[in-house]
Protein backbone atom coordinates (compact mmCIF):
# COMPACT_ATOMS: atom_id res chain seq x y z
CA UNK A 1 0.00 0.00 0.00
CA UNK A 2 1.46 3.41 -0.97
CA UNK A 3 2.45 5.80 1.80
CA UNK A 4 1.01 9.36 1.93
CA UNK A 5 4.05 10.52 -0.02
CA UNK A 6 3.21 7.98 -2.71
CA UNK A 7 6.21 5.76 -1.98
CA UNK A 8 5.87 2.05 -1.33
CA UNK A 9 6.68 1.04 2.26
CA UNK A 10 10.02 -0.65 2.88
CA UNK A 11 9.53 -4.28 3.94
CA UNK A 12 11.52 -5.25 7.06
CA UNK A 13 14.25 -7.75 6.31
CA UNK A 14 13.53 -11.36 7.30
CA UNK A 15 14.81 -12.44 10.72
CA UNK A 16 18.20 -14.09 10.53
CA UNK A 17 19.52 -16.90 12.68
CA UNK A 18 22.27 -15.79 15.03
CA UNK A 19 25.65 -16.11 13.31
CA UNK A 20 27.91 -18.97 14.31
CA UNK A 21 31.37 -18.09 15.56
CA UNK A 22 34.16 -17.51 13.08
CA UNK A 23 36.98 -20.04 12.83
CA UNK A 24 39.56 -19.65 15.58
CA UNK A 25 42.34 -20.85 13.27
CA UNK A 26 42.42 -21.17 9.48
CA UNK A 27 41.18 -24.53 8.32
CA UNK A 28 39.95 -25.70 11.70
CA UNK A 29 36.28 -26.32 12.40
CA UNK A 30 35.19 -23.44 14.65
CA UNK A 31 33.90 -25.33 17.65
CA UNK A 32 34.84 -26.14 21.20
CA UNK A 33 35.09 -29.86 20.39
CA UNK A 34 37.60 -29.26 17.57
CA UNK A 35 39.70 -26.90 19.66
CA UNK A 36 39.65 -29.20 22.68
CA UNK A 37 40.52 -32.28 20.67
CA UNK A 38 43.31 -30.51 18.81
CA UNK A 39 44.85 -29.36 22.10
CA UNK A 40 44.84 -32.74 23.84
CA UNK A 41 46.02 -34.59 20.72
CA UNK A 42 48.92 -32.18 20.29
CA UNK A 43 49.99 -32.59 23.92
CA UNK A 44 49.83 -36.39 23.78
CA UNK A 45 51.59 -36.63 20.39
CA UNK A 46 54.38 -34.39 21.68
CA UNK A 47 54.75 -36.75 24.65
CA UNK A 48 55.07 -39.74 22.29
CA UNK A 49 57.87 -38.02 20.39
CA UNK A 50 59.58 -36.74 23.54
CA UNK A 51 59.70 -40.15 25.24
CA UNK A 52 60.55 -42.24 22.17
CA UNK A 53 64.31 -42.05 22.68
CA UNK A 54 64.11 -43.05 26.35
CA UNK A 55 61.76 -45.91 25.48
CA UNK A 56 64.26 -47.20 22.92
CA UNK A 57 67.22 -46.96 25.31
CA UNK A 58 65.37 -48.57 28.21
CA UNK A 59 67.31 -47.10 31.10
CA UNK A 60 64.46 -44.91 32.38
CA UNK A 61 61.26 -46.79 33.23
CA UNK A 62 59.33 -43.52 33.14
CA UNK A 63 59.86 -43.06 29.39
CA UNK A 64 57.91 -46.19 28.47
CA UNK A 65 55.27 -45.28 31.04
CA UNK A 66 54.74 -41.76 29.68
CA UNK A 67 54.74 -42.93 26.06
CA UNK A 68 52.16 -45.56 26.93
CA UNK A 69 50.02 -43.03 28.80
CA UNK A 70 50.09 -40.74 25.76
CA UNK A 71 48.91 -43.46 23.36
CA UNK A 72 46.17 -44.54 25.76
CA UNK A 73 45.03 -40.97 26.25
CA UNK A 74 44.69 -40.38 22.52
CA UNK A 75 42.63 -43.55 22.10
CA UNK A 76 40.50 -42.59 25.10
CA UNK A 77 39.91 -39.04 23.84
CA UNK A 78 38.84 -40.34 20.43
CA UNK A 79 36.48 -42.79 22.09
CA UNK A 80 35.06 -40.14 24.42
CA UNK A 81 34.45 -37.70 21.56
CA UNK A 82 33.31 -40.36 19.07
CA UNK A 83 29.64 -39.23 18.89
CA UNK A 84 30.89 -35.87 17.58
CA UNK A 85 33.51 -37.31 15.21
CA UNK A 86 33.62 -38.96 11.83
CA UNK A 87 33.40 -42.58 13.10
CA UNK A 88 35.51 -44.07 10.30
CA UNK A 89 38.36 -41.58 10.77
CA UNK A 90 38.32 -41.78 14.57
CA UNK A 91 38.15 -45.58 14.61
CA UNK A 92 40.92 -45.89 12.03
CA UNK A 93 43.24 -43.76 14.16
CA UNK A 94 42.38 -45.74 17.30
CA UNK A 95 43.13 -49.01 15.49
CA UNK A 96 46.42 -47.66 14.14
CA UNK A 97 47.43 -46.73 17.71
CA UNK A 98 46.44 -50.10 19.17
CA UNK A 99 49.58 -52.07 18.23
CA UNK A 100 51.89 -49.39 19.64
CA UNK A 101 49.80 -49.16 22.82
CA UNK A 102 49.93 -52.95 23.24
CA UNK A 103 53.71 -53.14 22.73
CA UNK A 104 54.31 -50.31 25.22
CA UNK A 105 51.82 -51.85 27.64
CA UNK A 106 53.58 -55.21 27.67
CA UNK A 107 56.94 -53.62 28.48
CA UNK A 108 55.41 -51.29 31.07
CA UNK A 109 53.52 -54.06 32.85
CA UNK A 110 56.71 -56.10 33.14
CA UNK A 111 58.65 -53.06 34.36
CA UNK A 112 56.09 -52.50 37.12
CA UNK A 113 55.99 -56.19 38.04
CA UNK A 114 59.78 -56.55 38.22
CA UNK A 115 60.22 -53.32 40.17
CA UNK A 116 57.53 -54.34 42.65
CA UNK A 117 59.01 -57.81 43.10
CA UNK A 118 62.51 -56.42 43.70
CA UNK A 119 61.05 -54.18 46.41
CA UNK A 120 59.18 -57.07 47.97
CA UNK A 121 62.22 -59.35 47.79
CA UNK A 122 64.43 -56.83 49.57
CA UNK A 123 62.05 -56.85 52.54
CA UNK A 124 61.83 -60.64 52.97
CA UNK A 125 65.22 -61.69 54.35
CA UNK A 126 68.09 -63.55 52.72
CA UNK A 127 66.55 -66.99 52.12
CA UNK A 128 63.21 -65.80 50.76
CA UNK A 129 64.87 -62.96 48.86
CA UNK A 130 67.06 -65.41 46.94
CA UNK A 131 64.07 -67.60 46.14
CA UNK A 132 62.05 -64.69 44.82
CA UNK A 133 64.95 -63.37 42.75
CA UNK A 134 64.88 -66.64 40.80
CA UNK A 135 61.33 -65.88 39.73
CA UNK A 136 62.32 -62.35 38.80
CA UNK A 137 64.94 -63.77 36.44
CA UNK A 138 62.24 -65.32 34.25
CA UNK A 139 60.44 -61.98 34.09
CA UNK A 140 63.66 -60.24 33.06
CA UNK A 141 63.98 -62.57 30.08
CA UNK A 142 60.40 -61.87 29.08
CA UNK A 143 60.96 -58.12 29.38
CA UNK A 144 64.07 -58.30 27.17
CA UNK A 145 62.06 -59.99 24.44
CA UNK A 146 59.23 -57.48 24.80
CA UNK A 147 61.64 -54.55 24.56
CA UNK A 148 63.12 -55.94 21.33
CA UNK A 149 59.61 -56.23 19.89
CA UNK A 150 58.84 -52.64 20.88
CA UNK A 151 62.01 -51.28 19.28
CA UNK A 152 61.30 -53.25 16.10
CA UNK A 153 57.87 -51.67 15.96
CA UNK A 154 59.30 -48.17 16.43
CA UNK A 155 61.67 -48.89 13.52
CA UNK A 156 58.80 -49.80 11.20
CA UNK A 157 57.69 -47.22 8.59
CA UNK A 158 54.17 -47.61 10.01
CA UNK A 159 55.26 -45.77 13.16
CA UNK A 160 56.30 -42.66 11.22
CA UNK A 161 53.08 -42.86 9.23
CA UNK A 162 51.18 -42.96 12.53
CA UNK A 163 52.89 -39.76 13.70
CA UNK A 164 51.98 -38.11 10.40
CA UNK A 165 48.39 -39.26 10.83
CA UNK A 166 48.32 -37.76 14.32
CA UNK A 167 49.73 -34.46 13.05
CA UNK A 168 46.93 -34.29 10.49
CA UNK A 169 44.33 -34.96 13.16
CA UNK A 170 45.80 -32.14 15.26
CA UNK A 171 45.61 -29.71 12.35
CA UNK A 172 42.09 -30.78 11.39
CA UNK A 173 40.31 -32.95 13.95
CA UNK A 174 37.84 -35.39 12.33
CA UNK A 175 34.76 -33.57 13.65
CA UNK A 176 31.44 -34.52 12.06
CA UNK A 177 29.10 -32.81 14.54
CA UNK A 178 30.71 -29.41 15.14
CA UNK A 179 28.16 -28.35 17.76
CA UNK A 180 28.35 -31.35 20.08
CA UNK A 181 27.87 -30.53 23.74
CA UNK A 182 30.99 -31.60 25.65
CA UNK A 183 29.33 -31.12 29.05
CA UNK A 184 26.55 -33.43 27.95
CA UNK A 185 29.11 -36.05 26.94
CA UNK A 186 30.87 -35.69 30.28
CA UNK A 187 27.64 -36.04 32.21
CA UNK A 188 26.75 -39.17 30.21
CA UNK A 189 30.07 -40.83 31.04
CA UNK A 190 29.73 -39.97 34.71
CA UNK A 191 26.19 -41.37 34.63
CA UNK A 192 27.57 -44.72 33.40
CA UNK A 193 30.12 -44.70 36.22
CA UNK A 194 27.55 -43.76 38.87
CA UNK A 195 25.09 -46.43 37.77
CA UNK A 196 27.79 -49.11 37.70
CA UNK A 197 28.93 -48.14 41.19
CA UNK A 198 25.33 -48.17 42.42
CA UNK A 199 24.81 -51.67 41.05
CA UNK A 200 27.95 -52.91 42.84
CA UNK A 201 26.93 -51.38 46.14
CA UNK A 202 23.39 -52.80 45.94
CA UNK A 203 24.62 -56.25 45.01
CA UNK A 204 27.81 -56.65 47.04
CA UNK A 205 27.76 -53.93 49.67
CA UNK A 206 31.30 -52.87 50.49
CA UNK A 207 32.99 -56.00 49.12
CA UNK A 208 32.66 -56.23 45.32
CA UNK A 209 34.65 -58.84 43.34
CA UNK A 210 38.11 -57.83 42.09
CA UNK A 211 37.09 -57.86 38.43
CA UNK A 212 34.13 -55.59 39.09
CA UNK A 213 36.32 -53.04 40.84
CA UNK A 214 38.70 -53.13 37.88
CA UNK A 215 35.79 -52.55 35.49
CA UNK A 216 34.70 -49.62 37.65
CA UNK A 217 38.19 -48.15 37.40
CA UNK A 218 38.00 -48.32 33.60
CA UNK A 219 34.69 -46.44 33.64
CA UNK A 220 36.34 -43.87 35.91
CA UNK A 221 39.08 -43.37 33.33
CA UNK A 222 36.52 -42.80 30.61
CA UNK A 223 34.70 -40.23 32.71
CA UNK A 224 38.00 -38.51 33.46
CA UNK A 225 39.20 -38.34 29.86
CA UNK A 226 35.82 -37.05 28.70
CA UNK A 227 35.88 -34.34 31.37
CA UNK A 228 39.39 -33.35 30.24
CA UNK A 229 37.91 -32.36 26.87
CA UNK A 230 35.68 -29.79 28.54
CA UNK A 231 36.48 -26.17 29.21
CA UNK A 232 38.56 -26.02 32.37
CA UNK A 233 36.67 -24.55 35.32
CA UNK A 234 36.93 -24.90 39.10
CA UNK A 235 34.12 -27.52 39.26
CA UNK A 236 35.68 -29.57 36.46
CA UNK A 237 39.12 -29.30 38.07
CA UNK A 238 37.69 -30.57 41.37
CA UNK A 239 35.90 -33.39 39.57
CA UNK A 240 39.10 -34.41 37.76
CA UNK A 241 41.03 -34.38 41.03
CA UNK A 242 38.46 -36.58 42.74
CA UNK A 243 38.48 -39.00 39.81
CA UNK A 244 42.28 -39.18 39.89
CA UNK A 245 42.18 -40.12 43.60
CA UNK A 246 39.43 -42.67 42.92
CA UNK A 247 41.48 -44.26 40.14
CA UNK A 248 44.57 -44.37 42.36
CA UNK A 249 42.69 -46.27 45.07
CA UNK A 250 41.32 -48.80 42.60
CA UNK A 251 44.67 -48.90 40.78
CA UNK A 252 46.48 -49.95 43.96
CA UNK A 253 43.89 -52.69 44.37
CA UNK A 254 44.34 -53.87 40.78
CA UNK A 255 48.15 -53.87 40.99
CA UNK A 256 48.02 -56.15 44.03
CA UNK A 257 45.54 -58.46 42.30
CA UNK A 258 47.71 -58.73 39.16
CA UNK A 259 50.84 -59.37 41.23
CA UNK A 260 49.14 -62.22 43.08
CA UNK A 261 47.92 -63.83 39.86
CA UNK A 262 51.36 -63.52 38.29
CA UNK A 263 53.14 -64.98 41.31
CA UNK A 264 50.76 -67.93 41.49
CA UNK A 265 51.33 -68.71 37.81
CA UNK A 266 55.11 -68.42 38.12
CA UNK A 267 55.30 -70.59 41.23
CA UNK A 268 53.16 -73.25 39.57
CA UNK A 269 55.41 -73.23 36.51
CA UNK A 270 58.63 -73.36 38.56
CA UNK A 271 57.60 -76.06 41.03
CA UNK A 272 60.04 -74.47 43.48
CA UNK A 273 58.91 -74.92 47.09
CA UNK A 274 61.20 -72.16 48.38
CA UNK A 275 59.82 -69.76 45.78
CA UNK A 276 56.29 -70.73 46.80
CA UNK A 277 56.98 -69.77 50.42
CA UNK A 278 58.51 -66.43 49.41
CA UNK A 279 55.66 -65.74 47.00
CA UNK A 280 53.16 -66.50 49.73
CA UNK A 281 54.65 -63.80 51.93
CA UNK A 282 54.46 -61.28 49.06
CA UNK A 283 50.89 -62.27 48.29
CA UNK A 284 49.88 -61.70 51.90
CA UNK A 285 51.37 -58.21 51.73
CA UNK A 286 49.41 -57.59 48.54
CA UNK A 287 46.20 -58.71 50.19
CA UNK A 288 46.79 -56.22 52.98
CA UNK A 289 47.11 -53.46 50.36
CA UNK A 290 43.89 -54.67 48.77
CA UNK A 291 42.11 -54.46 52.11
CA UNK A 292 43.38 -50.91 52.54
CA UNK A 293 42.18 -49.98 49.07
CA UNK A 294 38.75 -51.46 49.71
CA UNK A 295 38.52 -49.50 52.95
CA UNK A 296 39.39 -46.28 51.09
CA UNK A 297 37.06 -46.93 48.15
CA UNK A 298 33.74 -45.67 49.68
CA UNK A 299 35.21 -42.31 50.70
CA UNK A 300 36.94 -41.93 47.31
CA UNK A 301 33.63 -42.55 45.58
CA UNK A 302 31.77 -40.06 47.79
CA UNK A 303 34.33 -37.39 46.82
CA UNK A 304 33.70 -38.11 43.11
CA UNK A 305 29.92 -37.98 43.54
CA UNK A 306 30.16 -34.76 45.53
CA UNK A 307 32.36 -33.09 42.88
CA UNK A 308 30.02 -34.26 40.12
CA UNK A 309 27.14 -32.30 41.64
CA UNK A 310 28.87 -29.02 40.81
CA UNK A 311 30.59 -30.21 37.63
CA UNK A 312 27.28 -31.53 36.25
CA UNK A 313 24.46 -29.71 38.10
CA UNK A 314 21.69 -32.25 37.32
CA UNK A 315 23.54 -34.61 39.68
Amino acid sequence: MPTPSGESPVEPPPALAPPRPAPRRPGLIPTDIADALSTVLEKATSAIRHHESGSRQGGDLESVHQMRVATRRIRAYLKAARPALDPAAADRLRVDLADLADALGEVRDLDVMIDRMHSEAAALGDRDTAALEKLIGSLDAHRTASRKALIAQLDEPAYQLLLTELDRAIARPPVADPWADLAERGAAEFDKLAKANGRLVRRFGGDPPDDDLHALRILGKRARYTAELQEKSAPIADFLGALADFQEVLGDHQDASVLEDQLRAMVTASGDAAAAIAAGRVIEGGRQRKRQARAAYPAAWKAVARAAKTAYPPY
